[in-house]
């Protein structure tokens, strides 16, 4: 049997946080109608524990503002057009996260069947655009936090045939 020697075990799975600001005035756009994006990387071998939307200031352009947060592959995966005008989807103060079916969730973001992110032997690219539409915004900021874990200690399982 595989196992790990509990002397020399690392504290190996603090969480890291990385955080991805989107404002109104991001780049000197003014709140003009457009794409707002940002994106972080997760290291190869780390496990997604949640990715969180902060409604922090409502954003008030003339016609919509929606948001959509997932990864290089499907941007999209874990919300979906969240409705961050009419505060019908993230008010400010509110937060979604994966422990709270909030908002619109994409298809990767559900615990009806086990695809809440996990983990991966890549890197993955975390990525989140906010698109307004209308007159220019005047307010507007929200603020996605994507937590994660990467053991430094790892054990393989050992085989004997039967």
């Amino acid at each position: 049997m595989a196992n790990l020697d509990r002397q020399t075990y690392k504290s190996s799975w603090n969480p890291n946080t990385a955080e991805m600001v989107l404002k109104y005035n991001d780049n000197s756009a003014a709140g003009a109608a457009g794409d707002y994006e940002a994106s972080i990387k997760v290291p190869a071998g780390a496990y997604i524990i949640d990715v969180q939307v902060h409604g922090v200031v409502v954003w008030n352009p003339g016609t919509s503002a929606s948001l959509i947060v997932g990864d290089a592959d499907d941007d999209n995966l874990y919300y979906t057009a969240v409705d961050s005008l009419t505060s019908a989807d993230l008010d400010a103060g509110e937060v979604l996260s994966f422990g709270h079916d909030g908002g619109t969730l994409g298809v990767g973001n559900t615990d009806d069947n086990g695809l809440i992110a996990g983990y991966s032997a890549s890197v993955r690219q975390v990525t989140c655009k906010m698109t307004l539409a209308g007159s220019a915004a005047t307010t507007g900021e929200t603020r996605i936090v994507v937590i994660w874990i990467k053991p430094t200690d790892s054990i393989s399982s050992s085989f004997t045939a039967a």
